[in-house]
């Protein structure tokens, strides 16, 4: 039997209304397969099943990402553990003037680090007093909760100064069995809260480093959450939508991935905004700012993930085993993009 994502998969495909005809598609799928020797699994996750893809061969394969993301990582692997550790990563960008979110204090179990200082919590009652301590100390009003090795947007909660004793104890035993970080909560920009004020929006920006050391833009696409969920992330079932890298104008249209219903839009199901043309505010910082920090490490292939407050961009992760893949998708096939294609040429 199947596993359950394959058959939300499968089910998708079967169910889409856009498809082409079956003639068309088998004779693509059997393309692929002879050309890649393997089952070309991102001929259903990439849509190219539908009616507007016709640049089929133009997409990666899932050999191709991988070899990718390995060459990248394989040249910095003494860095890996700087954008793993979230910790270390944002010690790194506030050494550089980079800014980021503050992170307020961690732990590791029932070890809490603050201000130097680590403190044992025993219990849901000294945990709640801890709390308190740090909520008065550092006059703030919530913390954004976060794995410290996290991925894909799993586990984030958010603790409020009047709330947080209400929270169950499956979520204190959560946080005593794992390493958390706890940040500052970020302001979005205004023209953000437009389309989606329930959860920050983040630019997906890929850079590319050369040998010389110059970084590229090659890919860029916005993740727009939606009403009810506090992260932004696709896998969560959010929206993601491409822009024009140079611009950061948004492109006309959006996408859910094909596990979370495949869904195709022109504007936010909550707001109604529509997306094309919509202007992704502070983009020139925006590129300023990745540009800079990507010359700070090593690998070639990076993902960064970027905030947009009221006083300008702040980067929130870099990531180095990234989805690249999704990157893929939104630029309609990475072997067409010319920045991209540098990148080919190095790696032979």
């Amino acid at each position: 039997m199947l596993p359950k994502r394959k058959r939300q998969i499968l089910l998708s495909f079967l169910k889409d209304k856009h498809k082409k005809n079956w003639f068309q598609i088998i004779k693509e799928f059997i393309t692929l397969y002879l050309t890649e020797k393997n089952i070309p699994v991102n001929y259903i996750t990439h849509f190219l099943y539908r009616k507007n893809a016709s640049n089929y061969k133009d997409y990666l394969t899932l050999k191709e990402n991988e070899k990718l993301i390995e060459w990248s990582c394989s040249l910095a692997a003494d860095q890996i553990i700087l954008v793993e550790n979230k910790l270390l990563f944002e010690e790194l960008l506030v050494k550089n003037n980079i800014p980021t979110p503050k992170i307020f204090f961690h732990n590791s179990k029932n070890k809490f680090t603050y201000k130097g200082g680590v403190f044992e919590v025993k219990n849901r009652k000294e945990l709640f007093s801890f709390f308190s301590k740090v909520f008065n100390e550092e006059n703030v009003d919530r913390f954004f909760c976060k794995p410290i090795g996290g991925r894909m947007g799993q586990n984030i909660f958010i603790l409020d100064k009047d709330t947080y004793r209400n929270i169950d104890d499956t979520l204190v035993n959560l946080i005593f069995s794992q390493e958390f970080m706890f940040q500052e909560v970020i302001t979005q920009h205004k023209s953000l809260n437009e389309i989606n004020r329930f959860s920050v929006n983040t630019l997906r920006i890929v850079t590319y480093k050369n040998k010389e050391g110059k970084v590229e833009i090659f890919s860029g696409f916005i993740r727009l959450g939606r009403k009810g969920a506090i992260v932004d992330n696709a896998h969560a079932g959010g929206i993601v939508v491409s822009f024009n890298k140079e611009t950061g104008k948004m492109r006309q249209e959006g996408l859910q991935l094909i596990d979370n219903g495949s869904g195709v839009f022109s504007k936010h199901p909550d707001t109604e905004i529509i997306f094309d043309s919509f202007q992704i505010p502070c983009y020139t910082e925006v590129k300023e700012i990745v540009i800079n920090v990507a010359k700070l490490l090593k690998f070639p292939l990076l993902g960064w993930d970027v905030a947009i407050t009221p006083d300008g961009p702040v980067i929130v992760e870099a990531n180095h085993d990234f989805h690249l893949l999704l990157s893929d998708r939104m630029e309609n096939g990475l072997k067409r993009n010319p920045v991209f294609n540098k990148i080919l040429q190095e790696i032979i």
